[in-house]
């Protein structure tokens, strides 16, 4: 693994996320089937934190696609820090935020500007529920910073004014439920 971070090298978090055995996981392509079902075909999408664009393969041959990313696991990534101030630097029907959320510093903060970018979001986060300390140490190894409950989840996009258009569960394991949203703005 150290290889990576001196040959790619722009963030050393996303090391063990992208190239552990998260990376060979099942669920990366489930989460995006059911990301990409709530992607209307011809969508120009920007998927926030894209990593290795593992979404792309998913979408409607008629999307316009680009991915973000903090760091250059993919050699098409357009990088970007949703921690930091940002703007989209072009204009997106849809943002997907798969997995992003929970190692944001300022996940509300980040969540309402792209929402004001965009027609819909479409996001995906791991909700704790009946989580013990060790659960809750796993996600931290793994840089999670918020560990919100599925009704945490739901009082922070309703407090943002987004409504759920559509709702899909990756997996449930005990203390952990892997949900798909797909949001627009009460506008």
């Amino acid at each position: 693994m150290a290889w990576w971070s001196r040959r790619r090298g722009r963030d050393p978090r996303l090391v063990d996320r992208w190239f552990g055995a998260q990376a060979e996981e099942d669920w990366l392509h489930e989460r995006c089937r059911l990301a990409a079902a709530c992607i209307e075909e011809g969508a120009n999408v920007a998927d926030l934190g894209c990593g290795l664009q593992v979404l792309r393969e998913h979408l409607h041959a008629s999307c316009t696609y680009t991915g973000y990313d903090l760091g250059d696991m993919h050699p098409d990534n357009v990088l970007l820090d949703l921690d930091g101030p940002f703007a989209l630097p072009e204009e997106h029907d849809v943002a997907v935020l798969l997995g992003v959320l929970e190692f944001l510093a300022d996940p509300q903060g980040a969540l309402a500007r792209v929402a004001e970018a965009v027609d819909a979001v479409v996001l995906s986060f791991v909700c704790v529920h009946e989580a013990s300390q060790a659960d809750l140490k796993r996600r931290e190894e793994v840089g999670a910073k918020h560990h919100w409950t599925e009704e945490n989840l739901m009082q922070v996009l309703s407090e943002l004014g987004l409504m759920i258009e559509a709702r899909h569960l990756v997996w449930e394991r005990p203390g952990e439920r892997h949900v798909v949203l797909r949001l627009t703005s009460g506008d």
